[in-house]
């Protein structure tokens, strides 16, 4: 069922998502709201971030969030789906590795 509210999406920043999982222990990840992205032809995913004035990457969230400011975030692009998810019955489970 829908509002009828704009929604908004925001790309998932895989490196916030692999910091989190270091510090809380997942055992398991629910991605919801995916019809969102349904019909979009392109999916974009943060794999990292790019210091503008020296053009290092990094692929780790830095522990200054001061320097974060000044990052801009690097994404990999993917193809789309382009078929509806509302009515998928069935999803698959990954487990998801424990750092040591």
């Amino acid at each position: 069922m829908s509002t009828g509210r704009k929604r908004r999406c925001g790309w998932l920043d895989l490196v916030v998502l692999k910091y989190s999982a270091s510090i809380n222990h997942y055992t398991a990840l629910n991605l919801t709201k995916l019809d969102v992205l349904d019909s979009f032809p392109t999916i974009q995913v943060a794999v990292a971030y790019k210091d503008p004035a020296t053009g290092e990457e990094i692929d780790y969230f830095p522990a200054d969030l001061g320097h974060l400011e000044n990052l801009e975030v690097v994404y990999k692009e993917f193809e789309g789906w382009n078929t509806p998810t509302t009515s998928a019955k069935t999803y698959v489970s990954v487990a998801i590795p424990q750092s040591t």
